[in-house]
């Protein structure tokens, strides 16, 4: 037997010497070849069974030069298992890590060739509601197998509508995302943008017009409205208005912890106080009026927000007085809200961009554990034709689904029919709910509390 591992890597013949002939086992990225030589009156038959996966090589007359037993060092070929009986017949199973495609055969005057792919997608889709479609796939590649689950979302006419939760409806806690789903009446969901340890979304994240938390480092975020879709690096500008048009001071943040030096808004969302020391000063503003002044931890009012400052900007909060006219301006680049957007969540980093392969990482400052490696995935996609993909690959479970690169994932938003799109949280985050139901493996073994989802409600009758 020859056993030939990719056109540039090693060749190794295990020659049996009381035959002339011998067979091939050539490996490479995308398939495995098996060529057998055919001795005259020799006869063939192929079977294969999928659990475990097998493929059984049957001949009226022995196959020449495999031993026994032979491991494989292959991501989907395991072993080659060579029997021989009395009467001359003899068998041959290849045994696989994982499922294949049944083998290509052809078949010439002295040789039988089984080409086996290693790359492959078996999908299926059905309709969830008219507007909502649900794909599933089980595929494979050169890297190994994966399981895929899909949403592909029309909200042209179809009175679907895309909306943003919260975990607990605030920025701190966490909530399985079947629960979030449910609480909201939701038909699909999926887990949302990255989280702190505490709950807090971190990157821009907006609820009906709501700003609950600024960008950070201008990474990709997704813009929803009634008709609207709009994928984009987001930044973000905040300032504080006096009476006279002046700038008081800028605004460096939104329902996070305060910083040395910074000015942070903190607004119902938040919570019922600020959860400050009292090494600042805070301004409680109503209906742009200065309500209350205080050191720190102040309450947040239902109908207003608190302006909490430190440092310089502890100093620029000293020159108000409680009845001071005082707006808080916040703004993101691009303007989406000028544009219908009503429902923003960040992520990153950035997938696909106009149809081309466009991985972020590196601008918009992800860790190694993000940009790196293989894990299970969350993704959004906008199709040319202006429908919302939403994507969840597995991963984590050996011979079942390895889950994916960055690279790996942009190109299958691409094959999906994405022209643009970007990741979102992963790893043992990655949930995709239906009807209540959770189609996907979580890799922690069961559904893990996250901070906030995307839902898809379906029409108000």
């Amino acid at each position: 037997m020859q056993l030939r591992s990719g056109a540039l890597l090693f060749v190794f013949f295990l020659l049996v010497a009381a035959y002339p002939a011998w067979a091939e086992v050539s490996l490479t990225p995308d398939s495995i070849v098996i060529t057998l030589p055919k001795a005259s009156g020799q006869e063939y038959a192929i079977s294969s069974t999928p659990k475990p996966m097998k493929i059984i090589v049957d001949s009226n007359q022995p196959l020449q030069g495999f031993a026994p037993s032979s491991h494989i060092n292959d991501v989907v070929l395991k072993e080659l298992r060579y029997s021989q009986w009395q009467d001359g017949s003899s068998r041959l199973v290849l045994e696989f890590h994982y499922q294949v495609p049944e083998p290509v055969l052809v078949e010439g005057h002295d040789f039988l060739q089984l080409e086996i792919s290693k790359t492959y997608a078996n999908t299926t889709e059905r309709m969830v509601i008219p507007g909502v479609i649900y794909g599933h796939q089980r595929r494979a590649d050169s890297f190994g197998p994966n399981i895929v689950n899909y949403l592909v979302v029309d909200t042209r006419d179809t009175g679907i509508e895309m909306k943003l939760a919260l975990a607990q409806n605030r920025v701190f806690g966490s909530e399985h995302v079947s629960a979030m789903g449910e609480r909201l009446g939701a038909i699909a969901a999926v887990n949302g943008a990255f989280f702190a340890g505490d709950g807090r979304p971190l990157g821009v994240f907006m609820i009906d017009g709501e700003l609950i938390s600024e960008p950070y480092a201008n990474r990709t975020a997704l813009g929803l409205g009634a008709n609207c879709l709009v994928m984009d690096a987001v930044s973000f500008e905040g300032a504080l208005i006096q009476e006279d048009g002046s700038i008081l001071a800028m605004v460096t943040g939104l329902n996070r912890p305060r910083l040395q030096d910074e000015i942070i808004i903190y607004t119902p969302h938040y919570g019922s106080q600020t959860r400050t020391n009292s090494f600042g000063l805070e301004v409680t503003v109503v209906d742009g009026v200065v309500t209350a002044i205080l050191a720190g931890n102040s309450p947040i009012p239902s109908n207003g927000v608190v302006v909490s400052g430190h440092g310089l900007n502890k100093t620029k909060l000293s020159s108000l007085q409680v009845g001071d006219a005082l707006q808080v301006n916040l703004q993101l680049t691009p303007a989406w809200m000028e544009e219908g957007v009503e429902q923003i969540i960040g992520g990153g980093p950035r997938l696909v961009r106009d149809g081309n392969l466009w991985i972020t990482g590196e601008e918009e400052k992800f860790r190694a554990d993000v940009t790196q490696g293989r894990a299970p995935r969350t993704a959004l996609g906008i199709t040319s034709d202006g429908r919302l993909l939403l994507v969840t690959v597995n991963g984590r479970q050996p011979n079942i689904s390895v889950g994916m690169t960055l690279a790996e994932l942009g190109n299958l938003l691409r094959e999906l029919g994405a022209v643009q799109a970007m990741n979102l949280d992963g790893g043992g985050s990655t949930t995709m709910v239906i009807r209540n139901l959770v189609l996907n493996l979580p890799s922690d073994g069961k559904e893990r509390p996250v901070s906030n989802a995307i839902v898809i409600l379906p029409p108000q009758k």
